[in-house]
């Protein structure tokens, strides 16, 4: 059974710039899962070079069996999901994956390392993904060669406005992918 992974709007619009998420999605070996306040907050992207901005249309990915729709069923996750709207402070959608991903036991991917680091002082037990996880992941699996692996790069950075910090595991990876 392939691992399910609960998708933050971070991850989802980085993906979504990189211009090729249907195949990313597909072919990284886990289930992707998005919860309804996640859906609302991934919306558009807006290009740095030009400010045109582009619509995120995610239902395609829905039809495909790309993405999965989860929600919180029981007394105890909407508790939880109050718990996190307010110790986390951000937006909902946040919230209700770390909630979700507390009750079923379920990795998040989050680039945000704030809220990463504010939901394992609550529950220490949370597996986290990021975005550079994801396309490393997906340039191995798939033998993605260094020009394509720098066009996605390069998109994600123009359009989701999207750079890892130096302190991150995969920056010099990042950074090496940038090069070529």
């Amino acid at each position: 059974m392939e691992t399910i992974i609960i998708t933050d709007a971070s991850v989802l619009i980085n993906l979504a710039a990189s211009q090729v998420s249907n195949e990313i999605l597909s072919n990284v070996g886990f289930s992707f899962a998005v919860c309804p306040d996640v859906i609302r907050e991934v919306r558009y992207l807006r290009d740095s070079e030009t400010g045109k901005e582009h619509s995120i249309d995610l239902n395609d990915h829905f039809e495909a069996g790309r993405l999965h729709l989860i929600e919180p069923e029981s007394d105890e996750e909407f508790e939880l999901l109050v718990d996190y709207s307010s110790m986390l402070g951000r937006g909902p959608g946040e919230a209700m994956c770390f909630a979700l991903a507390e009750s079923r036991g379920l990795c998040v991917a989050i680039d945000d390392r704030r809220a990463i680091r504010r939901a394992l002082r609550k529950y220490t037990e949370f597996k986290t993904i990021g975005t550079l996880e994801i396309l490393q992941l997906w340039q191995q699996k798939r033998l993605i060669g260094d020009d394509q692996m720098k066009a996605v790069i390069d998109s994600i950075e123009r359009l989701a406005r999207f750079h890892p910090s130096r302190s991150h595991s995969f920056f010099e990876w990042w950074e090496k992918c940038k090069r070529v």
